[in-house]
């Protein structure tokens, strides 16, 4: 894919490695890489540990904003009373490692666990492509937010209902998105047809800056 940052109007759509010459990008659910104890995140709501759900390396398919790797976790303690689909309440965690460790560490025993799908991207779709076929060649919007609505990294939210982008707190204007994730390829828990998504804060350089958050279907 070579070495050139991805564009802002760019998504790459994820799916299952099928082939030894796929080109792995990262993997939904399984037991982290790299992930020693202590740095499990636990739900600020309930204490508990939560449950891995994706793990996505830096490529030319995203940009970590200088990180190498980012994982997503949510907290499956107590069935969504702790508001896991809140990018702000402490109830899910993306994790922002600045170094790629593919060793495997003890973590929590209770936790639940997704089965492993390692993941590749088929080639890039130029979304602003998308849109100006919407303005200049009258394609309907559903359709084409439809084509759209799948696993990727990079490009725009397809909202299931209002659009939530996070606000940085710098008040610099909205986060960029990473992922956005179904639950076609894995059937995470955010029910039905629901949809999560990956956010990060372009003006926060800290390990902090990333923000999920879920709509139900």
């Amino acid at each position: 894919m070579g070495d050139m940052k991805p564009s802002a109007w760019l998504s790459y759509r994820l799916r299952k490695a099928t082939q030894e010459s796929d080109s792995i990008v990262g993997a939904y659910g399984g037991h982290p890489r790299g992930i020693r104890s202590h740095q499990w995140p636990r739900c600020r709501v309930c204490g508990s540990p939560m449950c891995h759900m994706a793990q996505i390396d830096a490529g030319p398919w995203i940009d970590l904003h200088g990180f190498a790797r980012m994982s997503v976790f949510i907290c499956h303690a107590t069935g969504g009373r702790c508001e896991d689909w809140d990018p702000w309440k402490g109830a899910n965690k993306v994790l922002l490692q600045r170094v790629r460790d593919d060793n495997l560490y003890d973590g929590p025993p209770t936790v639940r666990v997704y089965r492993r799908v390692k993941l590749t991207v088929d080639p890039a779709i130029d979304e602003a492509a998308v849109m100006r076929d919407v303005r200049e060649r009258g394609v309907p919007l559903k359709s084409a937010l439809q084509g759209l609505k799948h696993d990727k990294l990079g490009g725009g939210a397809v909202w299931l209902h209002n659009d939530d982008t996070p606000q940085s707190p710098s008040g610099q204007g909205p986060m960029r998105m990473l992922l956005q994730m179904t639950t076609d390829v894995v059937t995470f828990d955010i029910t039905r047809g629901g949809m999560a998504w990956v956010f990060i804060d372009p003006w926060d350089p800290s390990e902090d800056a990333g923000r999920l958050l879920w709509q139900g279907g």
